[in-house]
């Protein structure tokens, strides 16, 4: 990371700007001058300007100026057309000058993304580089972060604690153990829709906190790692498949590309997933492993990502709700050390940037999922619920599944046992109108 200083921008203006000559004769004003300007008794005298014109001036008197106010001022010597925007902008100029070389350090960054080019155009790939681009503009130019668009998200939480990279833009769907409690701040299955996990995220356990509650985990891991939710993709549905799941027995023998807890879930009703493959598929490449015979189902977001995929192509069910992931969350993961040596200013910059992609990707994923809904169905994709027994089912699985974890794991249980609290307080208050909406 680097931090320069802008040039020094303090320079005399350009000789071709035209500058104001002041009366050298007494050039301080005392505070009658501030009175003297806009006081009744005022007399007009006249000044000629550079070009000829005669420019009129309503001077006043007042008695604590020891010599004529008309001496104290500057000679006109342009026209007042000229002067207004001359004076301006050489106060801006000087003002930016001061500010880029006193308070906004240059400094660069490097961002390695979760999403690579082969994804550009489902709606979650443009966060990385809005958030980019608007700390960029924010920052006058000089906070910039070289953006790469490639990774695996457990290489990158490795990389930004370890200081390679300054910070990283993924989601929580790490395979080693140690990170699995990483996911309650990601998604937990028939966990919190996307207003309740915003609640969440933000949530402290003691108010006068710097940090979250869900922050303040990474440096119990031994991270040396701040996450920032930046990337709300908000309610799923519940997948594609090529035949009709009526029962809990028709999930057996299937083979889905899943990830995260949903998938652990899924395993325990003898769904196969990527871990039984014992290789990853990569999110383009989905639609090919359908017709090949790889795949039998895969769930990825919505309507809208899931038809730039292709996936209406290769199968024919379409199932909701997606109770895997309710409110899902992207974040940025930033390097602790780097963030500290950030000015307070970029910091502020960079936590209102975080949050104004976070709101702006979910806003945009509500809009075009129901407008392309409605497309697939005219296309004539089958969309089904997943039936109550099914979902009551998964929902045991699911409670087991997480007692288990926290069993196994201390750091998972303590934080699942406030989650639990959270999340219950919260739907009460959530379910107190939904039934008259």
């Amino acid at each position: 990371m680097s931090q320069l200083p802008s040039p020094d921008s303090n320079n005399s203006p350009p000789k071709s700007e035209p500058s104001i000559r002041q009366n050298t004769e007494d050039s301080t004003v005392d505070g009658g001058m501030q009175a003297a300007i806009g006081n009744d008794n005022n007399q007009n005298q006249t000044h000629s300007s550079s070009n000829g014109n005669v420019v009129n001036v309503h001077l006043g008197l007042n008695p604590h100026i020891k010599a004529p106010i008309q001496d104290r001022l500057p000679s006109l010597r342009m026209s007042r057309r000229a002067f207004i925007p001359t004076a301006i902008g050489t106060s801006v100029g000087l003002t930016a000058g001061w500010f880029a070389s006193k308070n906004h350090p240059r400094i660069t960054w490097k961002m390695v993304s979760r999403l690579g080019e082969d994804t550009k155009n489902l709606i979650l790939w443009k966060a990385p580089g809005m958030i980019r681009d608007r700390i960029k503009v924010m920052t006058d130019g000089n906070f910039t972060i070289d953006l790469v668009s490639t990774g695996d998200t457990e290489e990158i939480l490795k990389d930004v604690s370890n200081g390679k990279i300054e910070c990283g833009y993924s989601g929580v769907y790490y395979n080693s153990e140690r990170f699995r409690v990483l996911f309650f701040g990601c998604a937990i299955p028939f966990g919190l829709n996307p207003q309740e996990q915003n609640a969440w995220l933000y949530y402290k356990d003691k108010p006068d906190d710097d940090l979250t509650f869900m922050q303040k985990i990474y440096p119990r891991l031994d991270l040396n790692v701040i996450p920032f939710p930046a990337g709300a993709i908000g309610a799923q549905m519940g997948g594609w498949f090529n035949k009709e799941i009526n029962s809990i027995e028709d999930f057996n023998a299937i083979t889905m590309r899943i990830p995260g807890l949903g998938g652990d879930v899924l395993r325990e009703l003898r769904v196969k997933t990527e871990k039984d493959l014992g290789f990853r598929i990569a999110i383009n490449q989905i639609a090919d492993k359908v017709r090949d015979k790889t795949l039998d189902a895969a769930e990825w977001i919505g309507p809208y990502d899931d038809f730039q995929l292709g996936l209406h192509n290769v199968f024919k069910y379409y199932y909701y709700p997606g109770w895997w992931e309710p409110g899902t969350t992207y974040d940025i993961q930033v390097n602790t050390d780097a963030w500290k040596d950030l000015p307070k200013k970029y910091q502020e910059i960079f936590k209102a940037v975080c949050l104004e992609t976070h709101i702006k990707i979910l806003a945009e994923y509500d809009q075009k999922n129901s407008e392309k809904l409605q497309e697939l169905k005219s296309l004539g994709i089958k969309l089904k619920p997943f039936k109550r027994e099914i979902l009551i089912r998964a929902k045991e699985e699911t409670d087991k599944l997480l007692k288990y974890y926290a069993k196994k794991d201390p750091l998972f249980g303590e934080v699942y046992k406030e989650w639990l609290t959270f999340k219950d307080g919260i739907k009460k208050w959530s379910d107190l109108n939904r039934e008259y909406l």
